[in-house]
């Protein structure tokens, strides 16, 4: 259910929203009324490492590049000021597409020309031969992982822009435009009207807290190891995990924000909680949370709560950058994006101020969160507003020079005025207040905002040039129009001042792109392409025979095709489902054409809609031609016919089993003109379509891949699944057009092949001796490394088509949509991709392939029984110490000796006594006649007693048995299933099961005193008193 939005809601109205919770004020811990946040200028200054986390001490940008921005000065100073940073491709990022697509990788040289049309930005991904070239209006954003280290900002005043943008540097001289003097000590140019705020920053010394920093400078209450801190970005993938810090926020904070997230995010962000305290505070602070498809700003006071949207989810992609500014004591907030737009504001009414908390607190409720930046600083009583402007400010806009212009100022000591800024003095700034004039010593002056700039709140325009803005780590923001890129530097036009600047890629955090044209290139009908940090809509494209490096051509919509790398892994999904929700930019883009439309309403404007010729495919000549008249689609559809045949190494090919022998498969296929395959390379052939997959019980299965201890030289290495379900595991010997011979316990069968459905390899048991390791793992591992061996510089794709089956091929050539390429296996082959589900690039290991539907058949070794201690001692726990006692009984079904079924499952309502044995066991030849005599005490209808013979056959038992004169009731485990179930790993063992079906003792070993110990359980489990001695 959607949520309602209100900016204040009366906590009884919140009823009828259905998903708020309240917390009562009595929940709350305050600290105490007394406290008084220190002043700045009485401030100790804080060691800058307790201040900055160590990815802030690089060489800043900011300070570099404004020099350069409104200095002009770009050939020295850049030389000079901008030294070489690493190469971009040290820092992939990623580009994200107005159609919610995105791609890895970094920025390739482009020049953008004005008259071009469109313009296009070359990025360069590491498994693509060749950069993309995407149009400049498709693009929504850029982002970059931040360096290891970042340095402090140099300069006394950070100036904050109209435009959202912000400048670091001193002020020269007050006037229009206003002198500025950036790194360097140079002078540069600012025009007056663009100034929305200066306020302090004294070399970053003014940032109350830069981070998030070290992942152990936090706290939490749950599930800290989970957080993880690389390059600068603290991330959680677990649900519920917390992390808060004391971040000594002051009573008046402004606190830039930039989180990310993977998937549908569920999170809570808390400010102002105390750090004492903070799972118990977070609720009464102000927090950020998801309510649905909205991000949301919720404080909650006693019988109040304010609730306003930030933004959609969908406008926000996934990532929310924005700037909070908070007086907890008035309860009030102001929520702005990175450009300076207001996106909400509300205030509680409350009648006594509260106390202010200095945490900040951070709960994943589900998906991954990461917390990029966290940067904190003082800010200015929200409350404030304009007064009568003076006469001087009324006229300010006019002539500032002479008359000053309006301004609001915060000092360090807590003052605030209202008045006209009209010069500087040496190093103290003249205001003019009411009819007198005011000095303040610039190391006074906090926060000045301008009133011009709180009197402008122009409408949503367009823009005639595309833009960007750029966003660097050390906390510069700048935009502009791009005019080129090279291998290492962006190269603006800034809007401020129209000058050139370089910007280094290596200090980049985030671009957002802004066009005068914006483009949402279509989904629908294009394939996917899915690699590490990519997801891209688009098409593969024939490519002629011999194309270098790979032929595979890739072209997404709007943008010139690109060639694969052979080193390229992923996977194109060829008819992927067209997602329906709208993009952030789809729904910007709607919103700016409605303007548009509404301009040239107003202003009549005709402008004429830009019609994309029909492309037509140009025909190729020569030997083109004729191989696009071999592979006809239409032809090859026959060539998917025929029942799958399995390789080991993964592939699937659709054909028919001629016959077997002793060496080879002989075969035929529409894919390959192949027609036999040594017999290893197999992993399963389907030789029938009337039979369905066998339902199976976990306990057959576990009977047939159970290998007895006396076939371990010689393990089972198939299994016939005949068509009416049945199964029987053999060695294949041979297999013709009428007959299948097989080799069964030292017999030779021969079956009709029609009842054959299935015919499956059996891998190997896993835990066989190095010494008797079974030459079918050994022949799997081989194959898979000769194909590594012989493609280790090919590109390798493997083709799921429609019907499941697999192909993999070296793509040699594209034609009409069908693949040609080698198969190591196979030789030549050809791929419909009219008939592929998928495709997958690169090398996989097939060998462990999650989807091969026979990786359940792996034969397991049964346990080799060893002979047990004597026991019998006085021990008064024997027969309790073992896991079982206490369980339910592990089920088996096994045969007796005379043939007839026997389960454990259908033994119920009577005690039943397991004695696990073998013929060699001179212990369990001993220990059987005592147990024997022990059972024999009670009443056989309360009591009885079978015996489990591990692995051997009916005559070796019955010949046994007779020898030493005893006849128990006797269960084969032929396969040793049984045992395994019930931990028989030394025998003789015996077990103990009450009339519930469970385990109540477990004895290991024989010894004198073993009788009298089994007879006790038994008293004890059919609640019989003890025998008397």
């Amino acid at each position: 259910m959607k949520r309602p939005f209100a900016k204040l809601i009366r906590c009884s109205d919140l009823a009828n929203i259905g998903a708020f919770t309240l917390h009562p004020p009595a929940g709350r811990v305050e600290r105490s009324e007394g406290r008084v946040e220190p002043e700045l200028s009485n401030r100790t200054p804080r060691p800058e490492a307790d201040r900055l986390s160590p990815r802030h001490r690089r060489t800043s940008t900011a300070a570099r590049v404004s020099l350069i921005l409104l200095v002009g000065v770009f050939g020295f100073l850049n030389r000079a000021l901008c030294p070489p940073p690493l190469f971009a491709n040290d820092f992939s990022g990623i580009l994200r597409l107005n159609n919610g697509d995105h791609v890895q990788g970094h920025f390739a040289a482009s020049r953008i020309s004005e008259e071009e049309t469109p313009a296009i930005v070359n990025w360069q991904n590491a498994e693509f031969a060749t950069p993309f070239s995407f149009p400049f209006g498709s693009l929504a954003s850029a982002t970059f992982p931040p360096p290891s280290e970042i340095n402090a900002t140099q300069g006394q005043f950070a100036l904050e822009l109209l435009n959202g943008d912000r400048l670091f540097g001193n002020i020269v001289k007050m006037g229009d435009p206003l002198t500025v003097s950036l790194a360097g000590g140079e002078t540069s140019k600012l025009p007056l009207a663009m100034v929305r705020q200066i306020f302090r920053w004294d070399d970053s010394r003014a940032v109350v807290f830069q981070g998030p920093g070290p992942r152990d400078d936090w706290e939490s209450n749950g599930q800290f190891e989970s957080w993880t801190d690389s390059t600068g970005t603290l991330e959680t993938s677990a649900a519920m995990a917390t992390i808060f810090r004391d971040l000594q926020l002051p009573k008046l904070a402004s606190i830039e924000l930039d989180i990310a997230w993977e998937g549908k995010p569920n999170f809570v962000i808390a400010v102002g909680v105390d750090p004492d305290s903070a799972e118990h505070t977070w609720a009464d602070a102000f927090h950020i949370e998801v309510w649905d498809d909205d991000i949301v700003a919720v404080w909650e006071d006693g019988s109040l709560a304010g609730v306003e949207s930030i933004a959609k989810l969908k406008d926000l992609g996934n990532r929310l950058q924005v700037t909070l500014k908070i007086d907890q004591v008035k309860r009030r907030v102001m929520i702005e994006s990175m450009r300076g737009e207001t996106l909400t504001q509300y205030t509680l009414p409350i009648k006594t101020p509260r106390v202010a908390q200095t945490g900040i607190y951070f709960r994943n409720i589900d998906g991954v969160l990461r917390i990029r930046s966290l940067q904190v600083l003082h800010a200015t009583d929200l409350s404030s507003k304009p007064g009568t402007p003076t006469k001087a400010s009324q006229t300010s806009d006019e002539t500032p020079d002479e008359s000053g212009v309006g301004v609001s100022v915060h000092l360090s000591d807590g003052e605030s005025f209202q008045g006209s800024w009209m010069g500087i003095k040496e190093d103290q700034w003249l205001f003019s207040v009411g009819e007198e004039e005011r000095l303040v010593a610039a190391d006074q002056i906090m926060v000045m905002d301008f009133l011009h700039a709180a009197s402008k709140n122009p409408p949503e325009e367009l823009s005639t040039i595309d833009q960007l803005q750029i966003r660097t780590f050390d906390g510069m923001r700048l935009s502009g129009r791009l005019e080129r890129i090279d291998d290492q530097s962006l190269h603006v036009v800034a809007a401020a001042t129209q000058t050139k600047v370089a910007i280094p890629t290596s200090s980049i955090d985030t671009i957002d792109f802004q066009s005068s044209q914006p483009l949402v290139p279509s989904q629908r009908g294009l394939m996917r392409l899915e690699l590490d940090g990519t997801r891209l809509h688009g098409r593969l494209l024939d490519a002629e025979p011999d194309s270098q490096p790979t032929a595979l051509r890739f072209e997404t919509s709007g943008a010139a095709p690109v060639v694969m790398r052979p080193n390229i892994e992923g996977k194109l999904t060829l008819r992927p489902k067209v997602e329906t929700t709208k993009s952030a930019t789809e729904l910007r883009i709607e919103r700016l054409q409605k303007i548009r439309q509404a301009a040239q309403k107003q202003n009549n404007l005709q402008r004429a809609a830009v019609r994309r010729a029909p492309v037509q495919q140009a025909k190729k000549p020569g030997i083109w031609n004729v191989f696009s008249k071999v592979f006809d689609p239409k032809e090859n559809a026959k060539a998917i016919a025929g029942r799958p045949i399995y390789l080991k190494t993964g592939e699937v090919i659709p054909g028919r089993v001629i016959s077997i022998d002793e060496n080879e498969v002989t075969f035929e296929s529409g894919m390959t003109q192949k027609t036999k395959l040594p017999r290893e390379q197999i992993r399963a052939i389907h030789l029938s379509s009337i039979g369905s997959e066998p339902v199976i019980d976990t306990q057959e299965r576990e009977r047939l891949l159970t290998v007895p201890r006396n076939r371990k030289n010689s393990p089972p290495t198939h299994l016939l699944i005949a068509d009416n379900g049945d199964m029987m595991r053999c060695r294949l010997v041979s297999l013709t057009k009428e007959n299948a011979e097989v080799e069964s316990r030292l017999e030779t069968i021969t079956i009709p092949r029609k009842v054959i459905s299935k015919i499956i390899w059996l891998k190997p048991p896993i835990d066989t001796d190095e010494s008797t390791k079974a030459t079918g793992e050994e022949a799997d591992e081989e194959l898979g490394n000769k194909k590594a061996d012989v493609d280790s510089d090919k590109l390798t794709v493997q083709g799921k088509l429609l019907d499941g089956n697999r192909l993999s091929l070296v793509p040699e050539s594209v034609i009409n949509q069908t693949m040609i390429g080698e198969n190591f296996f196979l030789g030549p082959i050809r791929l419909p991709l009219a008939n592929c589900e998928e495709l997958y690039l690169g090398k996989r290991d097939d060998l462990d392939n999650p989807d091969d539907p026979h990786a359940i058949w792996q034969l397991v070794n049964a346990p080799e029984p060893i002979i047990g201690d004597s026991g019998g001692g006085d021990d008064s726990m024997a027969g309790t110490r073992s896991p079982l006692v206490g369980q339910k009984a592990p089920d088996f079904k096994l045969k007796t000796l005379d043939g007839e079924p026997f389960r454990i499952a259908d033994q119920t309502g009577r005690t039943l006594v397991l004695d696990f044995w073998a013929t060699w066991c001179g212990p369990c030849m001993q220990a059987m006649p005592v147990i024997e005599d022990a059972v024999a005490e009670f009443d056989p209808e309360q009591v009885r007693l079978v015996a489990v013979n591990l692995q051997e056959s009916a005559d070796d038992v019955r010949n046994t048995l007779d020898r030493i004169g005893v006849s128990p009731e006797v269960v084969l485990d032929i396969d040793g299933v049984a045992a395994g179930r019930y931990q028989a790993n030394a025998i003789p063992q015996t077990v103990v099961i009450d009339a519930e079906g469970t385990v109540t003792r477990v004895f290991v070993g024989g010894g004198s005193k073993l009788g009298e110990q089994l007879a006790d359980a038994i008293r004890e489990t059919l609640g019989e008193p003890a025998k008397q001695n």
